[in-house]
């Protein structure tokens, strides 16, 4: 797994409000809730996480700013009481691997697991991709052996068996490879798919399903930086909190 660090201008996109990801199965939606609240307040729970940074991608879609992201995301799990598995700039294989070790860990850790992951990610077929360094996309068929599935970091949390697991993608940045993807029948790529998210899973987006995200002009991508402030505040129900990262994203972006 490479580690390679990369700082040039961010790409510019479009930027809309951050998203929750429904989770409303056997009426678990508001014991969720709680449970969310009570990973990041107590200290007894144990909590493992992987935080996967991608920023050196080829031909000028270069994103400085989700190594940055995935550097302060790691620090402040590890301020929360987490054991943070935290890569950077990792092939294919390299992100694989970084999951299989995190679903490993969480396994006989038990208690609760939150995957990271900031880079460039896009839709293509009804399923959310994020792209590792170094690969060429030119296809659906690319797409799919190529990158990695969302539903696959999906699957491995859910089969580790923890009490609950939380997604967050600040992956909807513009997609590098529209310009050669062929696409079928005019279909958008832009950002990510909806996730049905597994029984005991919240999954939370930088931006709405087929939107884009700015990766951002400052030390960190709106998204990320808003988010890093309020998991700092002590106390902060579910809901308040990402209302206050959506309030902070608007402000930042004048969405």
């Amino acid at each position: 797994m490479s580690s390679r660090k990369v700082y040039s201008t961010p790409r510019r996109t479009v930027h809309n409000r951050p998203l929750l990801s429904s989770f409303r199965r056997r009426g678990l939606c508001l014991a969720l809730a709680g449970m969310v609240a009570a990973v990041f307040a107590a200290r007894t729970e144990p909590r493992t996480a992987l935080v996967i940074g991608n920023s050196d991608y080829a031909d000028g879609a270069e994103l400085p700013n989700a190594e940055r992201d995935a550097d302060a995301m790691a620090d402040t799990l590890k301020d929360l009481g987490f054991r943070v598995l935290h890569y950077e700039d990792l092939d294919q294989r390299g992100m694989e691997e970084a999951v299989k070790t995190f679903a490993e860990r969480l396994r006989r850790a038990g208690g609760a697991g939150l995957f990271y992951y900031s880079g460039h990610g896009f839709q293509a077929g009804g399923h959310s991709y994020l792209a590792p360094i170094g690969v060429r996309i030119d296809s659906e068929t690319d797409a799919r052996f190529k990158t990695v599935d969302v539903e696959y970091v999906l699957g491995e949390m859910e089969e580790a068996g923890s009490r609950m697991n939380i997604v967050i993608l600040d992956a909807c940045r513009d997609n590098p490879f529209t310009r050669s993807f062929r696409r079928r029948g005019g279909e958008q790529l832009r950002g990510l798919s909806r996730v049905d998210a597994p029984v005991g899973t919240l999954i939370a987006y930088a931006t709405s399903p087929g939107k884009t995200a700015l990766d951002g002009r400052g030390k960190h991508s709106p998204y990320t930086g808003a988010l890093l402030e309020v998991m700092k505040k002590p106390g902060l129900p579910l809901e308040q909190a990402f209302k206050e990262v959506r309030i902070q994203v608007a402000r930042a972006t004048d969405s």
